[in-house]
């Protein structure tokens, strides 16, 4: 006899098994999406009282930035064929998606947060190579004036903070596209000149 969907939520062991192995399977599909190291925290995983038969678990794509997962402890067949506004369907930070929308998302922001670190990497040595006199360490995220596409970082010299919003767009020699110096647009070339200009240095050649 078929065992029905309620028999085996009222196993916890198999409900929280079934979770992990769906957990464990996003991160495989991530990964070949080629997220860097998407993660879950397995083991700190907790039942969720308001969606029965579904846990929690810690979960970070792209890494460092945590969010909350809510899986299902249904087979994987069933969470792959959930609507979003299915019963089966999980939640990522209290947003229920389609399997596949999912992961189209976070791989999505994946890549675009890749491209910021790559572009912020560039500046900074850049800047270094340029003779702002700077280290990779003196810059750092503005979490509170980030956005969706756009991560604020604070260049700091002699003291003072610069700002500078790096975009999920590739910037660099040659490219149109813009960052933010201290609320105004530059493209590469000019972004380091205000960059230099706001820092009270010249900029070598």
């Amino acid at each position: 006899m078929t065992e029905s969907i309620e028999e085996m939520l009222a196993d916890d062991i198999r409900t929280e098994e079934h979770a992990r192995a769906n957990v464990v399977a996003l991160l495989s599909e991530l990964a070949e999406r080629g997220c860097e190291e998407p993660s879950a925290f397995l083991d700190d995983g907790y039942a969720d009282g308001s969606q029965p038969g579904s846990f929690h678990f810690p979960f970070e794509c792209p890494q460092g930035y945590e969010g909350d997962l809510v899986m299902p402890g249904v087979p994987l067949a069933l969470v792959k064929e959930a609507a979003a506004d299915g019963r089966w369907a999980p939640l990522h930070n209290d947003i229920p998606y389609a399997w596949a929308d999912l992961v189209a998302e976070l791989a999505s922001f994946d890549a675009a947060r890749r491209t910021i670190w790559s572009n912020v990497g560039l500046l900074t040595d850049e800047l270094i190579r340029r003779g702002l006199g700077i280290r990779p360490d003196d810059v750092d995220v503005d979490v509170d004036a980030s956005g969706d596409s756009w991560v604020t970082h604070i260049v700091a010299v002699d003291g003072r903070g610069i700002r500078v919003s790096v975009p999920d767009v590739a910037v660099g020699p040659g490219l149109s596209q813009v960052m933010y110096v201290e609320g105004f647009p530059h493209a590469w070339e000019a972004a380091l000149e205000a960059i230099f200009a706001a820092a009270g240095r010249t900029m070598k050649g």
